[in-house]
């Protein structure tokens, strides 16, 4: 454990060459999550396993993965866009505890054509888009040690051509089984990853001068803490109550800008219904104009969750997860208009393999 946490400190020092543009390919990166639960719990996901979302955060988190799951989500407005929308697919597979496999696409796309000429004319391109092609492999070499990797194709398109890099991620988590009291079952989970880890750049063209943008190098540090009562009640299959608590900090090692603490709740009932509150503050770009625009932005988050565990109530292998936020959108300055709330939708679904009394929702 300490060779590997060691090694993953050497690394990232390698990453820190090319500084990123704190508003290139922002809406991606940093406006929107591909989960409604991690949108609800303030925006930190980074030490969470057992949810084929996670990839976007910490692929070490589908090494524990239950069978086959199928995972999507849709959010929109992206503020005055109101056509704009981004949309996260994925697919994964648990095939043994030593390797866990997941392919997922996530894509932005701005919904109206917002370029024009000189004279302001609509130009006719394709809708610029932002998309992303992944691959994560994860394991559990050794009981309750997680890691993953991400391969990534980005292409980015903000006119009539695509361009296209490759970058990687790594991640890593570490559960502890803290001792139990009575009908009480307790886990700690701390959690590291880093997002392009070997600094990609996308390079582009513009009045025939060759120029470079380095895609961002995000570091997220996490932890939460979990504790279920075993005691039955209504349906003695099902557990009576969960909590969940987590907090995060995310760094970027080529920038100063888009920093952030963030932290949320969770709270199950009968693995039916889930309550979700979070709080999280981003430190941003004024733009050296401190008395119009902020130096950072903070929100209260919210959202709820329903589970069907029908594998715990019936001899059919199927959890199905719906998971729901609505938020305002976060002025940057105090001249921006008001801005109608953005919804996130989320639908899981896991066809269980194994023994189904060995199950938790996760």
């Amino acid at each position: 454990m300490k060779k590997l946490l060691l090694l993953i400190i050497l690394m990232l020092p390698l990453s820190s060459f090319g500084q990123y543009r704190y508003y290139f390919l922002k809406e991606y990166f940093f406006s929107r999550q591909n989960s409604a639960r991690a949108e609800a719990m303030g925006k930190g996901y980074v030490s969470i396993d057992g949810d084929l979302a996670s990839t976007y955060f910490n692929p070490a988190g589908i090494a524990t993965l239950k069978g086959i799951e199928l995972n999507g989500s849709s959010a929109s407005p992206f503020y005055s866009a109101n056509k704009a929308r981004y949309t996260y697919l994925s697919a994964g597979y648990h095939i043994n505890k030593y390797l866990s496999v997941a392919l997922s696409r996530n894509h932005f796309i701005y919904g109206d054509n917002i370029f024009t000429d000189q004279n302001g004319n609509p130009l006719n391109i394709d809708e610029p888009y932002d998309e992303n092609y992944c691959l994560s492999l994860a394991s559990e070499p050794i009981k309750n040690l997680l890691i993953g990797l991400n391969a990534n194709h980005f292409i980015w398109q903000p006119t009539d051509k695509k361009l296209t890099t490759q970058f990687y991620d790594f991640g890593i988590i570490k559960k502890f089984s803290l001792p139990s009291k009575n009908l009480f079952n307790r886990s700690f989970s701390i959690g590291a990853s880093v997002v392009n880890l070997n600094n990609a750049r996308i390079t582009y063209y513009e009045s025939q001068i060759k120029n470079k943008n380095s895609l961002p190098v995000i570091t997220r540090y996490g932890f939460n803490y979990q504790m279920s009562l075993e005691n039955k009640v209504l349906i003695d299959t099902l557990t009576t109550f969960k909590i969940l608590v987590q907090g995060e900090v995310q760094d970027l090692l080529n920038s100063k800008y888009e920093s952030a603490l963030r932290t949320g709740m969770e709270i199950q009932l009968l693995e039916i219904l889930s309550l979700r509150m979070g709080y999280y503050k981003e430190f941003v770009y004024d733009y050296d104009f401190p008395e119009v625009n902020y130096d950072q932005i903070s929100s209260f988050t919210y959202g709820f969750g329903v589970q069907a565990p029908i594998h715990k109530l019936t001899k059919l292998p199927l959890l199905i997860n719906f998971d729901f936020t609505s938020l305002p959108q976060p002025p940057y300055s105090q001249n921006n208009f008001s801005f109608r709330n953005f919804e996130t939708y989320s639908l899981r679904i896991n066809w269980l393999i194994g023994n189904k009394n060995n199950i938790k929702i996760g």
